[in-house]
């Protein structure tokens, strides 16, 4: 068994000879959306996707089930939202 240990999918896919979203895209059958979040870590990898993967790309599970989770989305720091009190012209008095 190999130690993949702090690895992303992508980094994994390439090991294996994956070097596109394309290309995972053609031998996975998933959409290219679902590749490309995938293989920019905006969705984790999933039981069935693990499963696909492993049977579609001959890839260990063992290989597949230490692949790093996903990273929390950063926060924005904009400005709040309003909110619809507060909004003018939706019926409050600011007078």
């Amino acid at each position: 068994m190999i130690t993949v240990g702090h690895m992303t999918l992508r980094d994994l896919l390439k090991r294996h000879d994956i070097h596109t979203i394309r290309e995972l895209t053609h031998r996975t059958g998933l959409s290219r959306q679902q590749c490309w979040n995938l293989w920019h870590g905006k969705t984790g990898v999933g039981l069935e996707t693990v499963k696909l993967l492993h049977e579609r790309l001959q890839i260990p599970l063992e290989e597949l089930i230490q692949i790093d989770p996903p990273s929390e989305p950063k926060k924005r720091n904009g400005r709040p939202r309003k909110r619809k009190e507060d909004a003018p012209g939706e019926g409050t008095a600011h007078e």
